[in-house]
């Protein structure tokens, strides 16, 4: 059996994490934060749609480009928690455990890219 995008534990990460940052952002209260709240909701989503659309590219530099994005946009995750705990949004503790996943996401990820890149062709 063939193996997808849906199979890789990163993408199994990304998931849970999409649903924790919903809940994130449904504890923040009031309009104030739209923005922040909406920014960290996309680029939650990015990393999973940059990565389902990279694992079915066949170029080796589309792969990894998407793949990228992905990290990048897990990155971009991780300065919006940042900017939650600057806002005083979120208790730090709880911000750390999003941003432990985060960064269980870009090692992945970070090992994700490097295998494409040892490839060939």
């Amino acid at each position: 059996m063939t193996k997808t995008f849906e199979d890789f534990s990163v993408y199994k990460k990304g998931l849970g994490l999409i649903k924790e940052i919903n809940c994130l952002c449904c504890s923040v209260k009031g309009g104030q934060y739209n923005f922040l709240k909406d920014q960290i909701r996309r680029a939650s989503a990015s990393i999973l749609l940059n990565l389902a659309e990279g694992a079915g590219k066949w170029n080796k530099k589309d792969k990894l480009n998407f793949y990228r994005m992905s990290q990048a946009s897990a990155n971009e995750c991780f300065a919006a928690v940042d900017l939650f705990i600057a806002f005083q949004l979120i208790n730090p503790a709880y911000a750390q455990t999003i941003k432990d996943k985060l960064r269980s996401i870009i090692i992945d990820l970070q090992a994700l890219k490097m295998n494409i890149e040892r490839r060939k062709k």
